[in-house]
């Protein structure tokens, strides 16, 4: 069994490999990307075992992505092929003053047309912990209620559960975003948010607010990330504050909070304590973001 499981969508994103607008492009590379894929990657490169669930299409797409991900160490085993919907593909811009924009092309995608018959009770028998997002209840009502059969699922098998809001807002508003995700927050044992998180959830604040808020929850570990300013936590009602860590430059900033998701989770899996955890998180969202693509530049550590 795997020590960690995780479900949603990944897509085909392509992209020019110059920082130019894709109007002006000769050519697109292609790749994957993903919250919960992005996780998983980062996870495997730390030697956490871990499985991703979900559906992709009969097609080019979904079988290099599940080529992919198997070839990073990730188990693919559960997940399925949908003969009736195609894989989500997505377009991104990254653009000389830092900008990026972002295209989707995710409607009526195999992902989306996931449901809670596709988790089985065996998938969660020793397992660890189940890490969700926030994006996977937004991308259509099956979807939704696959999230809700695994945290009953989890809950069942006694497994830890992670939970990074991830707040999209060209899949859902903040006030349905709100209803969707407090639920998740509350049956989660650690949340991993930032303040864009924060905020549709709890309302414009400051850190403190969103911290405060999120323990009101009743949620045992609350991470705030703060990307350059590092992250703050309160654990079990104590506070703790991450070192930051600098990148050797910055060139990509997608992928960065997955990676930060996976290494405070590794770290908590390995009995490293809050501040290390946050350190390990730290490091592997510095990576990411020197790197182009969701995941190039996880770095893997044995630890």
């Amino acid at each position: 069994m795997p020590d960690v499981m995780t479900f949603g969508e990944c897509m085909a994103v392509l992209y020019p490999p110059d920082p130019v607008q894709i109007d002006d492009a000769p050519l697109l590379k292609w790749d994957i990307g993903g919250a919960e894929a992005n996780c998983a990657i980062a996870l495997a490169r730390l030697g956490i075992s871990v499985r991703w669930h979900s559906r992709v299409g009969n097609d080019p797409f979904g079988r290099k992505m599940i080529s992919i991900l198997a070839g990073e160490g990730v188990d693919t085993s559960a997940v399925a092929i949908d003969a009736t919907k195609p894989t989500g593909v997505f377009f991104r811009e990254w653009l000389p003053d830092g900008m990026r924009r972002v295209f989707y092309y995710r409607a009526g995608s195999a992902a989306a047309n996931m449901g809670p018959e596709d988790l089985k009770t065996e998938h969660f028998v020793g397992v660890k912990a189940v890490h969700m997002t926030g994006i996977t209840p937004a991308l259509s009502e099956r979807a939704a209620a696959t999230c809700i059969r695994a945290i009953e699922l989890a809950k069942a098998a006694g497994c830890m559960i992670t939970f990074d809001p991830n707040f999209r807002p060209r899949l859902w508003s903040a006030e349905q975003a709100r209803a969707g995700m407090i639920p998740m927050a509350q049956a989660s044992d650690i949340i991993l948010m930032g303040h864009e998180d924060a905020a549709a959830m709890f309302g414009e604040g400051d850190d403190e607010h969103y911290l405060q808020s999120a323990v009101a929850l009743g949620i045992k570990t609350v991470v705030l990330k703060r990307a350059e300013r590092g992250a703050l936590a309160i654990h079990d009602g104590e506070r703790f504050e991450a070192t930051v860590v600098k990148a050797e430059r910055v060139i990509d900033p997608v992928g960065a909070g997955d990676g930060f998701d996976a290494g405070f989770i590794a770290g908590r899996l390995r009995g490293k304590s809050i501040p290390e955890s946050l350190h390990l998180g730290a490091i592997v969202g510095a990576g990411s973001v020197a790197h182009l693509g969701d995941y190039a530049g996880y770095p893997s550590i044995a630890l």
